[in-house]
């Protein structure tokens, strides 16, 4: 009985000590997964204009911790992306240093900005230039 309640506490410290490392690796792994698409999806918004041969508007909206892609022309929702809790991204926050960027249909952006993806105190920049050149930034 005693060797049991041993074998049970060596557990117990083993368990609480890998709880908080799980916890950590799995929101970089949100984070990082949240970045990577943020990147697929502007470069594809960069070339969905080209395909629509019309303008195309990126709009963040950071308190519901998502973004739409529209038709700047007749407001058509083409794309959108959340990346709130309850998702498989689960960011804590979503930032971009501009609100709405303009896409024409050779590719140029209107501004260039940068967006910033985070879950607690781990984040993730993805830039994009306002020729079209997104990249997200190295850890």
């Amino acid at each position: 009985m005693l060797e049991m309640l041993v074998v049970m506490i060596v557990l117990a410290i083993l368990v609480s000590i890998a709880i908080p490392k799980m916890a950590l690796i799995i929101r970089k792994e949100r984070v990082n997964r949240a970045a990577q698409v943020i990147t697929q999806d502007l470069q594809n918004g960069f070339a969905m204009a080209g395909r629509q041969r019309a303008p195309v508007r990126l709009t963040f909206y950071p308190s519901t911790k998502r973004y739409v892609f529209t038709d700047r022309a007749t407001g058509k929702v083409l794309q959108t992306r959340l990346l709130s809790e309850g998702t498989d991204y689960s960011v804590s926050s979503l930032a971009s240093t501009s609100n709405e960027v303009d896409v024409l249909p050779n590719g140029i952006g209107s501004v260039s900005f940068v967006v910033t993806v985070a879950n607690g105190d781990y984040s993730r920049q993805v830039r994009a230039s306002s020729a079209g050149f997104v990249r997200m930034t190295p850890q």
